[in-house]
Order: C-alpha cells, then sequence, then structure tokens
C-alpha cells in the first residue's frame, strides 16, 4: 500500500507540475502575442514601403540630322541573364520598355540596315524610374 500511495503522489505531482508548465507558456505566449501587434504593425508599414519600383526606358531613334527613324530595331539587353528585347521604332522613331527591374544593369541600341547607334549604359545605381534617351543611327536622311 505504501507503494501504491507514493505512486499516485508522484503522479499528482507530476500532473501539477506539467498543469503549471502548461499555464505559463499560456502566459508567456499571451505576453507575446500582447506585445506583437506593435511588432507587426511596424513590420507590415516597412514592407509597404520598400515595394520594388519598376523603370521605363523611353525614347527616340533618330539620324544625324535629327530626322526620326521609323523601323529601327531597339535592343535592351539585361546584363545579369543576357536576355535581350526588342522594339521596333514607330513613325515618329519612338520606342519603349515597360516594367523594368531597377536593380539591374541594362544596355541600349537602335540598328537599322547594318548601322548600329553607339551603345548606351544604364546602370541599377540610377535612381530614376524613367529614362529617355536619343539612339542616333549613321544615317543621313
Amino acid at each position: 500500500m505504501t507503494t501504491r500511495t507514493m505512486f499516485c503522489t508522484t503522479r499528482t505531482k507530476t500532473k501539477r507540475s506539467s498543469r503549471s508548465a502548461v499555464i505559463l507558456c499560456i502566459l508567456l505566449s499571451f505576453a507575446g502575442f500582447c506585445a506583437e501587434p506593435h511588432v507587426a504593425y511596424a513590420t507590415n508599414a516597412a514592407v509597404t514601403t520598400k515595394v520594388p519600383k519598376l523603370r521605363t526606358i523611353e525614347g527616340e531613334v533618330c539620324s544625324k540630322n535629327g530626322s526620326p527613324i521609323q523601323g529601327a530595331v531597339v535592343y535592351l539587353k539585361d546584363e545579369k541573364s543576357l536576355a535581350v528585347k526588342s522594339y521596333l521604332s514607330d513613325e515618329n522613331g519612338q520606342f519603349h520598355f515597360r516594367q523594368l527591374s531597377m536593380s539591374l544593369d541594362y544596355d541600349l541600341w537602335a540598328e537599322l540596315n547594318g548601322k548600329r547607334s553607339k551603345t548606351k549604359s544604364i546602370s541599377q545605381f540610377n535612381s530614376k524610374p524613367d529614362l529617355h534617351y536619343k539612339l542616333k543611327l549613321p544615317i543621313p536622311k
């Protein structure tokens, strides 16, 4: 009988200590929960202000004397992946590339009939989201 009583006593103590541990965990998590909204609010505010911006590159292709050139192929090369996008200049010689990453470097140039403009390098450190370039082809017109 003594053995049984000791077993029950030990068991009761174990239940009490585990109950105490559970209550302590609940209280600590509640305390953390009460402090959490302030931290979550600051984190959400930081996230909303750091939305990645997108860049637009546009401009016109023109001849040496400044007249617009239609149908020139304008190339935009991503220096990281080496992917190349192209655009045909419209009747006013205009082109545009939209929704470009601000965190990449690009090269921009135009070609027509085997002639090529100078390459413009666009750095990720240029913080302007909208860039305008005039690409001159060595074609008299």
